[in-house]
């Protein structure tokens, strides 16, 4: 259930790919490329995730793996998190006493489409 802002039409979802393909990037830019940040997503069903790796984005859900509790370890699962669950982000400095490296995301690069001209 996607969560309704003020002022926003019914079906606005405020963290889409866009958010993550973008603003994000801008976010963490910001702050210094070289300084490590914590991701934290808090979903609409109470769950709380740090994230480690954001694997994939679709139109509809991202695909990331998370730290399991407050172990340094990443859990091996795939979550498949639709953006409509996602009622908070939080981006903060990662903490110095844990040795997480903090979360990564890197666009997949574009593929280069050549085309023949046949006469």
């Amino acid at each position: 259930m996607a969560i309704q802002l003020i002022g926003g039409s019914a079906g606005d979802i405020p963290f889409n790919r866009t958010f993550f393909n973008v603003t994000l990037g801008e976010m963490v830019e910001h702050s210094g490329k070289e300084k490590a940040v914590r991701l934290t997503l808090f979903l609409s069903d109470g769950t709380t995730l740090d994230v480690s790796v954001i694997d994939e984005l679709s139109d509809s859900y991202l695909a990331l793996r998370a730290y399991q509790g407050d172990s340094d370890q990443i859990d091996p699962s795939i979550h498949l998190i639709p953006y409509g669950l996602i009622y908070r982000i939080e981006v903060s400095p990662k903490d110095e006493q844990n040795s997480r490296v903090g979360f990564q995301w890197k666009p997949a690069g574009r593929k280069v489409v050549t085309t023949r001209r046949t006469k």
